[in-house]
């Protein structure tokens, strides 16, 4: 309890004392006129400026993100073209492997009365 009678007298003591040595005066009313300063044409101009090239960007990004969707789907189809042909080709190398095959040339020999000798075969690569 102490204290806080100690803390109330540090705080009573703290509190200071005004006194004035000058009369205050009433303030005076302000009479600033407040005045609108308007847009200028330079400045409508300037807007109508920003405006339309803004509008013209937006056309411009739309137009380039429909053309870039466009060229996605035709590099897609040439994709799905490629693969197919690879595939063909994949498809006739193996056909062209399976015909060349000796069984199958032997085999055409004896039907059509012909015999093979070794001797006389040779294998071309390129």
């Amino acid at each position: 309890m102490a204290q806080n009678n100690l803390a109330r007298e540090i705080f009573q003591q703290a509190e200071p004392t005004y006194t004035p040595t000058q009369p205050v005066a009433p303030a005076a009313p302000k009479t600033q006129t407040e005045t609108k300063v308007g847009i200028s044409t330079f400045e409508k101009v300037l807007f109508a400026v920003g405006a339309l090239v803004c509008v013209a960007m937006m056309i411009f990004v739309v137009s380039a993100k429909i053309a870039l969707t466009n060229a996605q789907h035709e590099l897609q189809q040439v994709d799905d073209r490629i693969s197919t042909v690879h595939s063909q080709n994949t498809n006739y190398k193996q056909q062209i492997g399976e015909l060349q095959s000796s069984n199958r040339l032997e085999k055409i020999a004896k039907d059509s009365g012909m015999s093979l000798s070794n001797a006389n075969i040779r294998n071309v690569t390129k």
